[in-house]
């Protein structure tokens, strides 16, 4: 475009030439046909820049409104690392409440187990006991 302004310029600076003095129509019609093709040419680059002016606005308007919505996310990520550790920290609480409340009930667990096991063999001792009783019984009858 610039070239077009120094060219338009140099036109209208230039000096009258004799070739000029001799043809006057033939230089004013290429003249004309020249500045036509100028207007032309600024004409687009007017339609080009006004076009890019509308596209570029929205864009610009939108990256005003990047940092803002950076901002908000970033505090909303902030809320959201807080309450993690505050539930993860009423969990460890919790966890270490109920772990003191289970750990009588696992030792008397442990207790029952035991007297499970002292109890089946107990029961087995006198299901044994029994059975020779019972041959000594069957012996005794027997013999008679």
């Amino acid at each position: 475009m610039q070239k077009i302004l120094d060219v338009k310029k140099q036109e209208e600076e230039k000096p009258s030439t004799r070739i000029e003095r001799e043809k006057p129509g033939i230089n004013e019609a290429a003249r004309r046909k020249a500045r036509e093709l100028v207007a032309k040419e600024i004409e687009k680059f007017r339609g080009s820049i006004q076009s890019l002016t509308r596209s570029a606005n929205p864009l610009g308007k939108v990256m005003d409104y990047i940092q803002e919505d950076m901002d908000a996310m970033q505090k909303e990520l902030d809320i959201w690392k807080d309450e993690n550790k505050e539930h993860s920290l009423a969990l460890k609480r919790e966890q270490s409440i109920t772990e003191t409340m289970v750990e009588p009930l696992k030792l008397q667990l442990q207790e029952v187990d035991a007297n499970i096991v002292d109890m089946l063999d107990r029961i087995s001792a006198l299901k044994s006991n029994i059975l020779r009783n019972d041959e000594k019984i069957q012996k005794m009858v027997s013999n008679r």
